[in-house]
């Protein structure tokens, strides 16, 4: 029981990042920061005594690995991806890591191909461009949250 309390500030963070993502798009830092912070410190609190050290140490490699990958896309994609997602990225990485550390590219699969198909349909019904800007922080926090919550229902 006490495993799901990663979430609490996983949804008040995601859903607020994302709605400012959304309006401004922009990831404000003091905000990620804030969200990593506080979700070290849960998930450091719950593996005080052993019960869920094999989880930290799996949330903070995924959450490396899941920043590490999100910075080798900013370069590659020449500023299509912000930083604000690298960012993002880290805290976002810490909770598939702690839920279902095999899962993390499929979280981001599941960020890119939810962005990718809202894409299509602004396109298609020509509510958007080539050129428009789509804020993926919000798709970054839906593919991290689907990943997780099937863990926690598997």
């Amino acid at each position: 029981m006490f495993s799901l309390l990663p979430f609490i500030p996983m949804a008040y963070f995601g859903i607020r990042l994302s709605v400012i993502d959304f309006k401004t798009h922009r990831l404000p830092n003091q905000m990620v920061g804030w969200f990593a912070l506080i979700e070290l410190a849960v998930m450091s609190v719950l593996s005080l005594g052993g019960p869920y050290l094999d989880q930290l140490a799996n949330a903070l490699a995924i959450a490396v690995a899941t920043t590490t990958s999100f910075l080798l896309l900013y370069f590659l994609s020449q500023g299509s991806l912000g930083m604000g997602d690298v960012k993002f990225a880290f805290p976002l990485g810490l909770c598939v890591g702690w839920y279902s550390a095999n899962e993390w590219l499929l979280a981001i699969f599941i960020s890119f191909l939810l962005a990718g198909l809202i894409a299509v349909i602004g396109l298609a019904s020509k509510q958007m461009t080539r050129k428009s800007r789509l804020a993926f922080g919000p798709f970054m926090f839906v593919g991290t949250l689907i990943v997780c919550v099937f863990a926690v229902l598997n």
